[in-house]
């Protein structure tokens, strides 16, 4: 898809123009690089860089705080790309949140940043300056259920309590404990059995997006307009379905070529829908959902800057023919 899901028609058809890899598997995670010959210049920062660099602030849009809101400045003179499910954590905060959505916010620019809370037992003020973004994105199936309750949500925004049932749900699975509920205590738990599955991943490049699974069992796609862009958030996206399913195993996945090109017809085949920014951010959506898949693809001048999909959970997808595969 090089550009071109990257170009998305007013038919709401995709144009997908880009290879698909072998596998690639560490213990149950697999992961397939999709790569495009077409190389586009992209001076989006993404968030993780303007962070790390303070080109990016983030804070309450008040002092009495939004639960679902938060203030971000983009202090550079590029703009800014935030993905959905990045993980805003510190003292800084009242307390931790998780990005609704994908959004693009113009450089020199104050914004409202549409989050859920992710650490539901703090309401407390600021106590420090602390605060930055956490080293994964949401868990996947809670960054799953995000994209399906935004689509079918009269406000495109994410279900908060779907948010808290599905982290209570990921603490009891870990049996892990929190004093606040925060997402964070259970990558923590995790990392150094993460980290080695991360360090063995590393997009060639002309990569500019990636499909990860467990077992033998798709769980998404990321596309980004860059590789640059699939750098910095693929160690984030490896470990969003880390965190979900971690084991070791002597097992060789079954998934083949063949099923990511399966996961691009049943995003073809499902019901979507236009929307255009209506809010200080940039670009437009095609947001995309059935039983079977759900994501939306953002775009900016008709260029695409990020598209996600994700496959349902417990749900047997129809068998759709294609010349492709």
């Amino acid at each position: 898809m090089g550009k071109d899901i990257q170009n998305m028609n007013v038919d709401k058809k995709f144009n997908f123009n880009f290879e698909v890899g072998e596998p690639k598997q560490k213990n149950n995670i697999v992961v397939f690089f999709l790569s495009s010959k077409e190389h586009t210049n992209d001076d989006l920062l993404s968030f993780p860089y303007a962070m790390k660099n303070n080109l990016a602030e983030v804070q309450e849009v008040n002092e009495k705080g939004s639960i679902g809101n938060l203030k971000l400045s983009n202090k550079s003179d590029k703009k800014l790309l935030v993905l959905g499910s990045e993980i805003l954590i510190g003292n800084k905060l009242k307390q931790d949140r998780v990005v609704d959505e994908t959004v693009i916010i113009p450089e020199n620019s104050t914004t409202t940043l549409r989050v859920s809370c992710c650490e539901k037992n703090r309401w407390s003020p600021a106590v420090s300056e602390n605060i930055s973004l956490s080293q994964t994105l949401l868990f996947s199936k809670a960054r799953t259920n995000n994209a399906d309750d935004i689509y079918n949500s009269k406000y495109n925004k994410a279900d908060q309590f779907r948010v808290w049932e599905d982290i209570d749900e990921k603490f009891e699975e870990d049996e892990t404990r929190s004093f606040t509920n925060s997402i964070e205590e259970i990558y923590k738990k995790r990392r150094n059995n993460v980290e080695e599955i991360v360090k063995y991943f590393s997009p060639g490049e002309d990569d500019i997006g990636v499909v990860l699974g467990i077992g033998s069992r798709l769980v998404s796609m990321d596309i980004f307009s860059s590789n640059k862009h699939l750098t910095d958030y693929l160690p984030r996206l490896i470990r969003s379905v880390a965190l979900d399913s971690f084991k070791k195993t002597g097992y060789k996945t079954f998934l083949k070529t063949k099923d990511v090109y399966k996961f691009l017809r049943l995003v073809e085949h499902s019901d979507k829908r236009i929307y255009n920014c209506k809010t200080e951010s940039l670009g437009d959506y095609l947001r995309f959902n059935d039983r079977f898949v759900t994501g939306a693809v953002l775009t900016l001048e008709r260029k695409t800057i990020h598209f996600y999909a994700s496959v349902k959970e417990l749900s047997t997808p129809p068998d759709y023919k294609s010349k492709v595969a």
